[in-house]
């Protein structure tokens, strides 16, 4: 008896050790720009844990690459040479696939890492749906000019929505996330809808669907290392002699 509860707990503490490390899955997003356009963009994405790096493989509208890196955004083009260089926003240890890959999509991550001693849970609410409501407000002295409170909403311990305040309890964005399902351990929402709100009312909202959903691939070492390439220097400007 005591050797099957040693193996049990053995077996226990090796699932909950594991590390997963890499995620793949095709990809479709839809926008709706606040100007009433719309904008389909279809392709694959990886992500690469150790590395922090986010790579999207597009063939449509037209075929790219595009890596995210350390807060960069580099655009690639088709023959491989580097398009631009930008700074975004971006945090990719706070992307859906950093957070389904270390299980900390249900509290988006606000309670470990880097996130830690930011925000504290100030309100818990439970709905008649059985969607629980918690509201994270600002601890941080130095960032309550800056950062409002975040509300989510979580069913079954999975994270349903998620809404970020400015610091005067203005909406600034929300995100819905839908359809789940359990990889290897790992859960990952199949669809995610963001709503940003814009300072003149209007709307922009962005659809993302993944599907094919691969953890942990062995192969395509060449896209999760995907290298970014360096700009082409100018041309030196051709030296006129004087006549």
């Amino acid at each position: 008896m005591k050797k099957v509860l040693l193996i049990l707990i053995f077996g226990f503490q090796i699932v909950n050790a594991q590390q997963f490390y890499r995620i793949k899955s095709d990809v479709s997003i839809k926008d709706k720009l606040s100007n009433g356009t719309y904008r389909l963009t279809v392709g694959k994405v990886y992500y690469d844990k150790p590395s922090l790096k986010l790579i999207y493989k597009l063939h449509f509208p037209q075929e790219e690459t595009i890596i995210i890196k350390d807060t960069t955004l580099h655009k690639i083009g088709k023959d491989g040479n580097l398009i631009s260089s930008q700074n975004v926003l971006v945090v990719n240890e706070f992307s859906i696939f950093h957070l389904s890959l270390s299980g900390k999509l249900a509290d988006y991550g606000i309670n470990s890492g880097k996130a830690a001693g930011i925000y504290k849970i100030s309100k818990v609410e439970k709905e008649n749906d059985g969607r629980v409501v918690t509201t994270w407000s600002v601890t941080d002295k130095r960032l309550m000019k800056t950062l409002g409170k975040i509300k989510m909403a979580n069913i079954n311990k999975r994270l349903d929505a998620i809404a970020f305040y400015d610091i005067n309890d203005k909406l600034l964005s929300q995100q819905f996330f839908k359809d789940y399902v359990n990889i290897n351990g790992v859960e990952f929402p199949r669809q995610v809808t963001q709503i940003s709100n814009n300072s003149d009312n209007t709307q922009n909202i962005q659809q993302t669907t993944y599907k094919n959903i691969i953890i942990d691939q062995e192969d395509e070492n060449n896209m999760y290392n995907h290298p970014i390439p360096t700009a082409k220097p100018l041309p030196k400007p051709a030296v006129i002699s004087p006549k």
